[in-house]
């Protein structure tokens, strides 16, 4: 059992993992394209599917007329002014991420296909520099990235699904369904957000892999034992490789800050509204948890919301991180020709590596790194002791 396990190819399960993940957003109306295969060249692209897109659209607006009309009238009659504040912030959130999603959808389709096309024609690009076949997404860190990622998302369908014991009649059932459609529809930007930035340092990390390992070989081979000359068709070669990996570094920079700057104001939107909701949470779980008979299910909420926000900081961690790396491979210490055109163009791949850094700064006002998970941390931790405090201090814990 080990030996098979051992067998299997980390890049070929994060691949299925991407694949039912492509469908899940499909079946919630987040993604309205479909994936289809070229016939002459054989390979994947992406192409417009309005009849999803509709759907989706008249769907999501189904769903808020009727979270409109059946849960507005409830939260009406809330008397607890902490409850009524909660709940409208609540259902205003949700309404929010439902017109973000919109928006994107109806305004930025093509850009959004533009970009997607783009992403998996680097992928191609990036495979065919090497001289064997490479399949699947990715290595070890991006599979258990994808697989914490997926383990959130099972956890969270479950959770909404299991409110549906609660209700009382049919029509209470169907109004909430609708609400956890566009609850979990609302969260889908934070989950694209996590998979565009992967996707950027698996591209990042595989191009590093073939200048670390093929690339230096083929810069090696240049020294010749005796000092003999090299020839022009040997340099020809290298100096091809070469502009080739110039030229998808810097694609896979100008493809991540197009993504980037798509999805930039939404997913900040929501990211706040997710830390928010936490810290809500949070505060339920400890001071009113008489109100919940399942405590258990409630802090994994809670332990699932974190981890929402550092898979995402570590997913933009990645990415900065692993378009940094190639710096740190020491190419300058490669053997050189005595043609000066060689010469020329191993100093432009040298001083343009500085120019492929991938970095992430929402709106501008700070730079995302994993610092932000230790911060992040330290402020729910002191966030947990107010609380605690709070609820000592007045007597309800």
């Amino acid at each position: 059992m080990f030996q098979r396990l051992r067998k299997v190819s980390l890049p070929w399960l994060s691949a299925y993992i991407l694949f039912y993940s492509y469908h899940y957003a499909r079946v919630l109306g987040v993604v309205c394209f479909r994936i289809d295969r070229r016939r002459t060249e054989k390979t994947m692209v992406v192409r417009k599917q309005h009849q999803l897109k509709w759907f989706s659209l008249s769907l999501r607006l189904i769903c808020s007329t009727a979270v409109c009309c059946f849960c507005a009238p409830h939260v009406a009659e809330i008397e607890d002014p902490y409850d009524y504040f909660m709940q409208c912030l609540r259902l205003m959130s949700s309404f929010l991420c439902s017109i973000c999603i919109v928006v994107v959808q109806m305004g930025y389709e093509p850009e959004l296909l533009r970009m997607t096309n783009n992403f998996m024609r680097l992928f191609r690009r990036v495979r065919r520099l090497w001289c064997q076949k490479r399949f699947g997404f990715g290595g070890k860190r991006e599979f258990f990235l994808l697989l914490m990622k997926s383990v959130c998302l099972v956890y969270e369908l479950y959770c909404e699904l299991r409110q549906l014991e609660d209700s009382p009649h049919l029509l209470a059932a169907a109004t909430m369904i609708c609400e956890i459609f566009l609850e979990i529809g609302s969260l889908m930007f934070l989950h694209i957000g996590f998979l565009g930035y992967l996707t950027v340092a698996a591209l990042y990390s595989e191009v590093n892999s073939f200048v670390r390992a093929e690339l230096r070989r083929q810069l090696r081979s240049l020294e010749r034992p005796g000092g003999g000359p090299v020839t022009r068709r040997h340099l020809r070669i290298v100096e091809c490789r070469l502009d080739e990996c110039i030229s998808i570094y810097d694609e896979i920079e100008r493809v991540g800050h197009s993504f980037h700057r798509l999805l930039e104001l939404p997913l900040l939107i929501i990211l706040i509204g997710k830390i928010f909701a936490t810290t809500v949470l949070s505060y339920e779980v400890i001071i009113r948890a008489e109100l919940y008979p399942h405590k258990a299910g409630m802090w994994g909420l809670v332990v699932k919301s974190f981890a929402d926000v550092i898979l995402l900081t570590l997913a933009v961690h990645e990415a900065v991180s692993s378009s940094r790396l190639v710096r740190r491979l020491s190419l300058e210490n490669c053997p050189l020709s005595d043609h000066k055109e060689w010469h020329i163009k191993w100093e432009m791949f040298l001083s343009r590596l500085n120019f492929f850094e991938f970095r992430v700064r929402p709106l501008g006002l700070f730079e995302v790194s994993n610092e932000m998970i230790l911060l992040f941390l330290s402020s729910m931790i002191t966030y947990f002791t107010y609380v605690v405090q709070y609820g000592i201090q007045s007597n309800q814990l």
